[in-house]
């Protein structure tokens, strides 16, 4: 019986061991391709500091994992889907911070921009469910989205890197203008 519990010890220590090195060497970036494992994002802090992340240096930030989905301008609902990223404030936290009244613009590779106040990098948006009814006082967070249902990005999804609003809860929408693709930069302005 004891021989049988430390055996039993051993095996759990081990696949513990294991766990914890594929979470640390994470390889699933291994699956990715050389234009995603080529990409740069930007940050610029609104003092004007500057830091250029690769995807691996993102997909090593802490985590955030949600779901979310989104509806287009003519109503063509997307998702929701799990969904897995960084979250904008921890992105502005590497180049100073974000604060009350900044704003952040997220810019794209095809030069389409949003620019995001305070509260919405926060999570401050209107949520809807799939059938486009609005929900009331959701939590929601902003992220860059890094993986979707599982998998990396394809390039139809935004590969490598797009903003995202998600919900821990799960189930919910957002408008979609907001879900930029092809995210190269993201900088923090200064509040006036």
């Amino acid at each position: 019986m004891r021989r049988d519990r430390s055996g039993l010890v051993l095996i759990a220590g081990a696949l513990l061991i294991l766990a914890s090195a594929i979470a640390y060497l994470q390889p699933w970036n291994l699956l990715v391709d050389a234009d995603t494992r080529a990409w740069r994002l930007t940050l610029v802090g609104k003092d004007g500091s500057s830091k250029t992340l690769t995807y691996k240096d993102v997909t090593s930030l802490p985590a955030y994992a949600g779901d979310g989905g989104f509806f287009s301008s003519v109503g063509i609902v997307y998702g929701p889907y799990p969904v897995r990223g960084v979250t904008v404030e921890e992105l502005c936290n590497q180049v100073g911070g974000v604060g009350q009244g900044d704003a952040v613009m997220v810019s794209a590779r095809d030069g389409y921009s949003t620019v995001l106040s305070y509260e919405q990098v926060m999570g401050d948006f209107i949520a809807y469910t799939p059938d486009l009814r609005e929900v009331p006082d959701t939590e929601l967070q902003t992220i860059l989205m890094y993986r979707l249902d599982g998998k990396p990005l394809d390039d139809e999804g935004g590969r490598p890197l797009r903003l995202a609003v998600v919900s821990p809860a799960g189930g919910l929408l957002t408008e979609g203008s907001y879900w930029v693709k092809w995210v190269t930069k993201i900088e923090v302005l200064r509040a006036p």
